[in-house]
């Protein structure tokens, strides 16, 4: 017959087993953690990329807000102007690390080294996100920025 201290050990044994393992479901990555791993991404991109900022809107919305800093490299040949390249990698580097994110819409700025804005406005309509422009700035779902997925 089994003793009382013997149950007693077995559900305590039971039960600490339990929380380690809805402990691991529930452990990974905080927001932090994804938001700086995205901005390393994005950071060491290339493409004229020399910056970036993300956070990440805490709500059911599920937001994220990517603002990059380009050099002249990532710039069409006037300035002021995204090129359509670097805009293709910034979406494609946004899409392989933010997966795990799981936010719904994405606000995309850009500026140059000296913090003035700059326009996505010909690269959005070259790569036909041009729907997505909100002044200089995109704001696309996510079915639009995750098909870059990979590229």
């Amino acid at each position: 017959m089994m003793g009382v201290n013997t149950v007693r050990a077995g559900l305590t044994l039971l039960a600490v087993t339990l929380l380690f393992g809805l402990t691991a479901c529930f452990g990974g990555p905080s927001a932090g953690d994804k938001e700086a791993r995205l901005t390393a991404a994005l950071e060491s991109a290339g493409s004229g990329v020399v910056g970036a900022k993300v956070v990440t809107t805490p709500s059911a919305a599920g937001g994220l807000t990517v603002t990059v800093k380009l050099s002249s490299d990532g710039l069409e040949s006037g300035g002021r102007e995204v090129a359509a390249a670097t805009l293709t990698r910034i979406l494609a580097v946004t899409a392989d690390n933010a997966a795990d994110m799981k936010v719904t819409s994405l606000y995309l700025y850009a500026d140059d080294d000296s913090g003035k804005d700059l326009s996505f406005r010909d690269a959005a309509t070259e790569l036909g996100l041009q729907k997505s422009l909100n002044g200089d700035s995109l704001t696309l779902v996510a079915e639009e920025w995750t098909s870059y997925a990979g590229k």
